[in-house]
């Protein structure tokens, strides 16, 4: 004589035939409870941790991976037994059968602690935080408790360069999916999952470390093809540390030249400007156009160690040269000038010559 329970399981198999794959995903827990026992309710979750796996502490304007180290820390907090489906399923399957899909069911169950389909984001706490991150989605894969990622999650970040020293927080939210429980189908065995969609977010914190950092304030300069000039260049210190014996350098191309390279700054302290001079040889044949001249500071930090500014750029501009027949002309003045003078102070020099050799006679 075929039970109401097999003669349940028989109907709805015919039914869930064209279904195979949705059965193995997982289907409506209202159905599989006619045709599966689910002899256990296991109580407990996936618990993540996220810590980084580098060092925490970054300088302005440096570009950098972050890595996160992500741990499962889940635990089995507890779980029921359904004496009832137990007690008839022993009666109808036999206490040897229903023993054994007891076990394979609890053991299933404790899958509830394992994170599967992980996908974590990285953001900032803060939106006006001086911090950009390069990609911020990582796919991460499954994770069971007691174990941590293979290898940490790279997020590639870039620290601004007016970025102010101090901490920040960054979050990452991990979102995964997680077997919610399990039925088994005695006298064939075949298992059925549920499963349930959460997430966790976690933060962790970088630090942008105090050091002097250099902006340009000012540049002049009146250039122009064919020139020996110089220009001026205000330097302001705008970190958060003194920067002691500072050294200006420029770095020249084509058409510049110079044999005046370097100007000594001595101590900035945090907001403080100082002027550089430096003497520039332009080309007869440069280009009137806008250049950028690549300059930097050397200086030595507080722990006494020489370091080197971010590259800095100094834009001058060039006119054309100007033409022979103005420069004559420009420098007239000056020629009458100085034979005015010449005719001045020669004029004495010849009357007393001259009445010095009347006395003579």
């Amino acid at each position: 004589m075929i039970s109401i329970k097999s003669l349940k399981l028989l109907t709805i198999t015919i039914l869930l035939v064209s279904c195979v794959q949705i059965a193995a995903a997982g289907i409506n827990e209202e159905v599989v409870s006619e045709i599966a026992s689910d002899y256990y309710d296991v109580y407990g979750s996936p618990d993540l941790k996220a810590n980084l796996a580098c060092d925490e502490v970054f300088e302005r304007g440096e570009e950098a991976t972050l890595y996160v180290n992500i741990m499962n820390n889940g635990q089995v907090t507890g779980y029921e037994a359904d004496e009832n489906e137990i007690g008839n399923d022993i009666n109808e399957y036999g206490e040897t059968l229903t023993r054994t899909y007891m076990s394979s069911e609890l053991l299933s169950d404790r899958a509830i602690t394992t994170a599967d389909s992980m996908t974590a984001t990285l953001s900032v706490v803060d939106p006006d935080a001086p911090i950009k991150i390069k990609l911020d989605t990582l796919l991460l894969g499954s994770l069971s408790t007691g174990k941590s990622l293979g290898s940490p999650a790279a997020f590639p970040i870039e620290i601004y360069d007016n970025a102010k020293a101090g901490t920040y927080t960054l979050q990452l939210n991990v979102s995964y999916r997680h077997q919610k429980d399990s039925a088994i189908t005695p006298p064939y065995g075949d298992t059925y999952y549920w499963y349930e969609d959460l997430d966790q977010t976690m933060l962790v914190q970088i630090v942008v470390e105090e050091e002097p950092y250099f902006k340009i304030l000012s540049t002049e300069a009146d250039l122009q093809a064919g020139d020996q000039e110089t220009i001026n260049v205000t330097y302001v210190n705008m970190g958060d540390q003194v920067a002691r014996d500072c050294i200006a350098r420029i770095s020249v191309v084509d058409p510049f030249t110079t044999t005046d390279d370097q100007a000594y700054l001595g101590d900035m302290y945090p907001g403080e400007s100082k002027n550089a001079t430096f003497e520039i040889n332009v080309a007869d044949d440069a280009t009137a156009k806008t250049y950028s001249i690549s300059n930097e500071i050397k200086y030595k930090d507080v722990h006494d160690k020489s370091q080197y500014s971010d590259g800095l750029k100094v834009t001058v501009d060039v006119g054309p040269a100007t033409p022979l027949g103005e420069k004559v002309k420009d420098n007239a003045s000056v020629i009458v000038g100085l034979l005015f003078m010449v005719g001045i102070i020669g004029t004495p020099t010849y009357m007393i010559s001259k009445k010095k050799k009347r006395n003579d006679k």
